[in-house]
C-alpha cells in the first residue's frame, strides 16, 4: 500500500459531473490555482480544491495535473462515455479510486475491513482506521478521519445526508456496494449500520477483464483464489465471492479466454495478446451500436 493519505476533499463527496468538468478544464490549459478557476468551474474556492483532489484520486489527472490515458479514453474528444452514462464506467472509476490510493480510506475499507466484518458502524469504522494508521506508524486527527468517513458514505450511499442534491448526485451510489439499516444499540439508541453487499451484481464482464489485465504479474493463467483474494482483487474491489467470479468466467467469450478446472483447481486462461482498452472499446461500441 502507498503512503497513507487522508483529507484533501474539503469535506465534499465527488459529484457525478465534476470529473468531466475538471477534465475539460485541464484540457483547456487552465490551472486550478488561477484566480478565475472559480468562474470557469462555476463553483466556490473550496470546491475547486475538491475537484482537483477527486481528479487525482480517480486517476483522471496525475500529480502534475496532466490527464491520464484512462481519462482520455473516457472523457476525450472521442471518449467512450464522457457523461458517465454507462454503469461500466462507474465500476471502472470505483476500481481506479482503490488502485490510485490517493485516498487511503477506500482501499483500506474494501481490501481489509470487509475481510474482518460483514457490517460496521461509523464508530467501528473510525476504530478500524485508527488501528490501521497506528500499525503504519502514522498519525491523523480524529477530525480528519471523521471527515473522510462522512465523505466515504456520501460517495457510496444516500444515507445520513440532509442535503437532497448530495443524497442523489454523488458518484458511486448506484453501484449498490454498501447497504444500510438502523438498529438499537445496547443503550436503546438508534444507530446506522452499514453492510458490504456480497450479493451478485450486474457488472459487465469487461470490467473484470480490465482489472485483471491492468494488474502486472498475473500472466495468462490465473487461479480463482488470486482473483478472489489478492489485494485489489476482483473479490475485494467488487465484493464478489469465488463462486460468483466463477459464474462470470464460465461465460467468458472464447476470444478473451477460457475457464477450466484441473484437479479441482479453477483457473482462468486468458487468450494471448489481449489489450485492456480494446476490450473496453469493444463493449462500448457494441452497447451503443445497439441503441
Amino acid at each position: 500500500m502507498a503512503k497513507l493519505s487522508f483529507s484533501g476533499h474539503e469535506t465534499f463527496s465527488c459529484k457525478i459531473y465534476w470529473l468531466k468538468k475538471g477534465y475539460d478544464f485541464v484540457r483547456a490549459g487552465k490551472s486550478f490555482t488561477d484566480d478565475d478557476a472559480v468562474v470557469d468551474l462555476g463553483v466556490g474556492k473550496n470546491m475547486v480544491t475538491s475537484i482537483r483532489f477527486w481528479l487525482k484520486a480517480f486517476g483522471i489527472i496525475d500529480e502534475t495535473d496532466q490527464t491520464t490515458e484512462f481519462a482520455n479514453f473516457i472523457f476525450g474528444d472521442d471518449g467512450v462515455d464522457p457523461f458517465l452514462e454507462d454503469p461500466l464506467t462507474l465500476w471502472l472509476l470505483h476500481y481506479r479510486l482503490l488502485k490510485v490510493e490517493k485516498a487511503s480510506i477506500y482501499p483500506m475499507i474494501f481490501n481489509t475491513l470487509r475481510r474482518e466484518r460483514s457490517e460496521f458502524t461509523k464508530e467501528r469504522l473510525l476504530g478500524f482506521l485508527k488501528r490501521q494508521i497506528e500499525d503504519a506508524k502514522a498519525s491523523f486527527s480524529d477530525k480528519t478521519l471523521d471527515s473522510d468517513i462522512k465523505v466515504f458514505f456520501g460517495n457510496y450511499t444516500r444515507f445520513g445526508s440532509n442535503d437532497v442534491e448530495d443524497a442523489y448526485s454523488t458518484i458511486l451510489q448506484e453501484l449498490g456496494l454498501i447497504d444500510h439499516y438502523e438498529r438499537l444499540d445496547n443503550q436503546d439508541r438508534l444507530i446506522d449500520v452499514y453492510i458490504f453487499n456480497m450479493k451478485p451484481k450486474s457488472i459487465p464482464l469487461e470490467a473484470l477483464l480490465y482489472v485483471i489485465l491492468d494488474r502486472e504479474g498475473y500472466g495468462n493463467s490465473i487461479s480463482i483464489n488470486h482473483l478472489a483474494n489478492d489485494y485489489n482483487s476482483l473479490g475485494n474491489i467488487f465484493l464478489m465471492t469465488e463462486s460468483i467470479i466463477i459464474d462470470y468466467l464460465r461465460s467468458i467469450p472464447v476470444e478473451y479466454g477460457t475457464y477450466s478446472e484441473t484437479a479441482g483447481n479453477p483457473v482462468l486462461q486468458l487468450a494471448p495478446g489481449l489489450e485492456k482498452y480494446q476490450i473496453l472499446k469493444n463493449y462500448y461500441n457494441s452497447t451503443y451500436a445497439s441503441i
